[in-house]
């Protein structure tokens, strides 16, 4: 199974692409990213893949260190691949549980407009004859939480 999951808060895109490559995470994307690896160590992950960007990369260490695992860097996870490499980058991720973090540009190509995903939260794929399929969502535990505090504070 693959949950593809998008990079934590990086903050705002720089305008070289060469130098929003080395782009990493906010202070917000950091505590996230912990966050997120708490979580999704539950799973049973046994593989981590990660487009190299820093700010994806920054995003599944955290569980990669918890886990003790390596963290496999695929330059398909990179925004403006075409949809056929980032098909069979997908496909050869064949282990029970994998975790690939990438960039909303990688959902775009996947699904175009039909599959939206924020910051953080990801969706379990499944493969089928005609391309993938989102069949379910992972949302952001930092924003679930951060949900729930900000309801907490208006009813207070």
């Amino acid at each position: 199974m693959v949950l593809l999951l998008r990079h934590a808060s990086a903050g705002e895109r720089l305008l070289s692409p060469d130098r929003d490559r080395d782009r990493g995470l906010d202070s917000l994307g950091r505590a996230d990213a912990v966050g997120l690896s708490e979580v999704l160590a539950t799973y049973g992950v046994d593989c981590i893949a990660t487009s190299p960007y820093a700010r994806c990369v920054e995003t599944v260490e955290p569980l990669a260190a918890l886990l003790g695992l390596d963290i496999a860097l695929m330059d398909e996870l990179a925004p403006g691949t075409p949809r056929g490499l980032l098909d069979g980058a997908l496909a050869r991720l064949e282990h029970e549980m994998t975790v690939a973090c990438t960039h909303r540009e990688t959902f775009e190509t996947l699904f175009g407009d039909e599959v939206l995903c924020e910051k953080g939260a990801g969706w379990f794929l499944e493969q089928a004859p005609e391309g993938w399929r989102a069949r379910r969502h992972f949302a952001s535990p930092a924003s679930s939480s951060r949900v729930l505090y900000e309801a907490a504070l208006a009813h207070s």
